[in-house]
Formats: C-alpha cells, sequence, structure tokens
C-alpha cells in the first residue's frame, strides 16, 4: 500500500529551498539532509569525475563531500550557494588523494604531473554554483567521439587502458587526449560562467 503521507512529505522536502534544507539538518532534523544529496549528488559527482585523473574514484570522492558536508553543516552558511560549499569541499578531497595517489606513483607521465599541477594552483570557480550545469552544456558541445571518451572514463570509471583498447588507440593517446579535453572543458564552463554574469 502507497504510504501517500511519506510521500507528499518527500515531495515538499523536494521543493523545500537549499537554506531551509540546512537549517533544518543544522537543528537536528537529520532527514532534511537527503533531498540536499538527491539535489546536488549529480551535479557534485561530474566536478569531481571531471577533475580527479584517477580512475574509479570519482564516486568515493563524491561520497565522502556529503559525509564531509553532513558531519559539519553547522560551519555551512545558510545564505550562502549550498553547491559552492560542496564543490570546496570537493576540490580539498581531490587535492588530498592526488597527493597521495603522486607519493605512491614513481613514474608518472607528464600529462599526469601537468593534471596535478593544475590541481595544486587551486580552483579558480568555486563560489559559482552553476559550474556543474554549464559543464553538462560543455559536455554536450564536444565532437561524439570525444564525448563519449569523457562519459566512458569519468561516467563508467573505465581506465586509461580500457579505454585505449575500446576506442583501438594507445594509452598515452587517451591520457593526452583527456587533459586536452579537461583544459578544453574548463574554459568552456569559464566563458559560460563569464557571460552568465555579464548578462546578470
Amino acid at each position: 500500500m502507497l504510504n501517500i503521507g511519506r510521500m507528499a512529505l518527500e515531495s515538499r522536502e523536494n521543493e523545500s529551498p537549499d537554506a531551509e534544507l540546512i537549517l533544518r539538518t543544522q537543528t537536528a532534523d537529520v532527514e532534511a539532509f537527503a533531498p540536499l544529496v538527491r539535489r546536488h549528488l549529480p551535479l557534485v559527482r561530474a566536478f569531481v569525475a571531471l577533475r580527479l585523473p584517477i580512475a574509479n574514484l570519482a564516486d568515493e570522492i563524491t561520497h565522502e563531500t556529503f559525509v564531509f558536508a553532513f558531519r559539519n553543516i553547522s560551519k555551512c552558511d545558510p545564505e550562502k550557494p549550498f553547491r559552492a560549499w560542496l564543490q570546496a569541499i570537493a576540490w580539498n578531497l581531490i587535492r588530498a588523494e592526488v597527493q597521495r595517489f603522486a607519493r605512491e606513483q614513481k613514474n608518472l607521465s607528464q600529462f599526469e604531473q601537468a593534471q596535478m599541477a593544475e590541481l595544486d594552483r587551486g580552483p579558480q570557480n568555486e563560489s559559482a554554483p552553476d559550474e556543474a550545469l554549464f559543464l553538462e552544456e560543455c559536455l554536450k558541445e564536444l565532437p561524439a567521439e570525444m564525448r563519449r571518451l569523457v562519459e566512458e572514463r569519468y561516467r563508467r570509471g573505465l581506465s586509461s587502458d580500457e579505454l585505449g583498447k575500446t576506442f583501438g588507440r594507445t594509452t598515452e593517446w587517451v591520457r593526452v587526449t583527456l587533459f586536452r579535453v579537461r583544459k578544453q572543458l574548463r574554459a568552456c564552463v569559464e566563458g559560460k560562467i563569464v557571460r552568465s554574469r555579464h548578462a546578470s
């Protein structure tokens, strides 16, 4: 039998502003955090996946982002964009993971080194709440093969070796191409952010 009351409650929570859900979570209503997760999970995962040069970790880092956010919700300002706060948390987790990865690897390619150097420079638009939305738009603008390459790597978690076999290319071609596509996507996103600010 359908729980109509429960469904109605979830519907109202999904429609509630972030600030209201944050305040409720801060006052010990732990169930109010679930709609925040559902609302922001896909975009935060995209934010993480595009910046993580290590395969199969996007889901883990995304999960850790929301765990950290929940445990530190008292530090969140409800008046500021929640997604920007999540992105700042995710950025720190990504950077820590890349540093750990670097310590364990003795022979990184120059492209992997360049990827880590990009992360060391820090986020350029972490306060832009629509960055992940713009990222989705930019992904759709990529040529079909490049879009498929990105999706296979960051949404399915295939390694560079697996991608090389799938696309009939070398592992180094995969690494170089993904590095270039990431730079292209970042430039696209930043351009959209600038134009949106000028339009507002």
